[in-house]
């Protein structure tokens, strides 16, 4: 049997749109050492998580307890969705309006796992839930490049996607690294509302308005701060890239936009109780903010 190939047609056939190999070893000497810098210089603001764990976010053969790790297998699941024909002045990011990835990727991904472990090897299956390079790995099992927005573009697809990894000690043939890189327009660099992104590909978390409205717990946002209607996340430095120009609306039914959410406005957000919000964002990742931080989203101009 030809392991690879059935692992790679079972997980396009789970909804993947990419699927590629890359041996499990250290990362890079350059990309740890970049990656330290931005953690140096207090780039990733209040996200503390992104500087723990260094030596394990180097060398993801340390992920696997129960055996060594030889193989990661990087899944590519579009998301993209268009903005849902309704009047609000409230706006989600495009992969916050459907069901969260994080669980609707696990139980997709559930065919490849169980057929891994049915041939006697371990795995263990990140969505962004451990301390991964994901997207340095996607490049290297040829899965898509890193733009200069820092989002992973998928040749063909664009940069609506989810990553998923599974770390396994199964041995697979590694597939060629992506050896493209973005153009020259810097449409994403003019187009970020708080200049988060640099012209030569570096990245200011605490400028980013996906930051700011999720991650940053702050009581109130900066005064000087425009969210132009956001309210969960940003796509600014995605919708004006050409490569998603010619984005296909995804064909897994979980990510498509949700009423309860889509139809939401300022007002609503604001009169909202807890258990509402309990409700409208069950199995929602839009959970992760609280009611509190979308509140203080929803009452910012």
């Amino acid at each position: 049997m030809d392991m690879k190939n059935a692992v790679k047609e079972l997980a396009m056939r789970c909804g993947a749109c990419s699927v590629g190999f890359t041996i499990a070893e250290e990362v890079s000497a350059g990309a740890h050492e970049l990656y330290m810098r931005f953690i140096s210089d207090g780039k990733h603001g209040a996200m503390g998580y992104l500087a723990n764990h260094a030596e394990i976010r180097r060398d993801p053969r340390k992920l696997l307890e129960t055996a060594d790790a030889k193989s990661l297998i990087v899944c590519a699941f579009p998301y993209f969705t268009p903005d849902p024909e309704v009047s609000t002045d409230a706006r989600f990011a495009t992969y916050a309006r459907g069901s969260d990835y994080h669980i609707v990727l696990r139980e997709r991904l559930a065919p490849v796992t169980g057929f891994l472990e049915e041939h006697g090897h371990a795995v263990r299956v990140c969505i962004d839930s451990a301390p991964l390079r994901e997207r340095y790995w996607a490049v290297q099992a040829g899965v898509g490049f890193i733009g200069v927005n820092s989002q992973l573009i998928v040749p063909g697809v664009g940069s609506y996607v989810f990553l998923a990894t599974i770390v396994t000690d199964a041995v697979f043939e590694p597939d060629e690294p992506c050896s493209l890189g973005c153009g020259e327009c810097g449409r994403c660099v003019e187009r970020c509302p708080g200049g988060a992104i640099g012209a030569d590909g570096s990245f200011d978390a605490r400028r980013c308005l996906s930051y700011l409205t999720i991650e940053y717990r702050g009581g109130s946002l900066p005064d000087d701060l425009q969210l132009g209607g956001c309210v969960y996340g940003c796509d600014q430095c995605q919708q004006c890239c050409p490569h998603n120009r010619k984005a296909e609306v995804t064909g897994i039914m979980e990510f498509m936009p949700r009423d309860s959410i889509a139809g939401l406005t300022r007002k609503r957000i604001l009169e909202m109780t807890r258990p509402e919000f309990a409700g409208i964002f069950a199995g929602s990742a839009v959970k992760r903010v609280r009611l509190e931080g979308l509140k203080r989203n929803a009452r910012h101009r």
